[in-house]
C-alpha cells in the first residue's frame, strides 16, 4: 500500500463529498478544498495517516502532510484539482514548477524543525480531475522531486 513506482490512477466517487452542491458551480477555492478532502480520504483509504491539512509556516503552505507506514516516510503532498471539461494546457500535476518545488523544500525544512525527529521525507503530487458531479479521477505521482535543489 505504500509508495509504488511512478503513478497510481484510480476513480473516486464524489456522491458524499460535495454535500448536495453542484461541483460545476464551485469557485476555484471551493474546488481546491474539495480536491484536498478527496486526496486526504484517498490517502487514508490507502493506509496513510494524514498528519496535517493546510500546514502553514513562514515559507508557505503544504496541502497535506501524511505518514506512509509501509515506507516509514513523511510525505508532503501538493494537490492539484481541475474540472476536465475546462480548457487546460497541462495536467494538474505539471503545475508543480521549479519555484513551487523550491517552496515545498523550504516548507519541508520548517516541518522538520517543528516536528523533529523526522527520519525521511518524500514529495508527492495528487492530481484530481473532476469528471462529473459524481466522479473524479485521482492520479497519485510518487516521489516527484528530490530533497536536493534543482540544478
Amino acid at each position: 500500500m505504500g509508495a509504488e513506482e511512478g503513478t497510481l490512477r484510480s476513480a473516486y466517487d464524489l456522491t458524499d463529498m460535495a454535500e448536495g452542491e453542484h461541483v460545476d458551480e464551485f469557485t476555484a477555492k471551493q474546488l481546491g478544498n474539495l480536491g484536498e478532502l478527496i486526496a486526504a480520504s484517498y490517502l487514508d483509504q490507502r493506509g496513510y495517516e494524514v498528519l496535517e491539512q493546510g500546514y502553514r509556516c513562514p515559507e508557505g503552505e503544504a496541502d497535506l502532510i501524511a505518514y506512509d507506514p509501509d515506507e516509514d516516510v513523511i510525505v508532503l503532498v501538493e494537490v492539484k484539482t481541475r474540472r476536465v471539461h475546462e480548457p487546460c494546457s497541462a495536467e494538474p500535476e505539471s503545475a508543480v514548477d521549479r519555484r513551487k518545488r523550491e517552496r515545498y523544500r523550504r516548507i519541508a525544512s520548517c516541518y522538520l524543525m517543528d516536528r523533529f525527529p523526522v527520519l525521511s521525507l518524500r514529495f508527492d503530487v495528487i492530481g484530481i480531475s473532476v469528471t462529473s458531479e459524481t466522479e473524479a479521477i485521482i492520479e497519485h505521482y510518487f516521489d516527484v522531486f528530490a530533497w536536493e535543489a534543482d540544478r
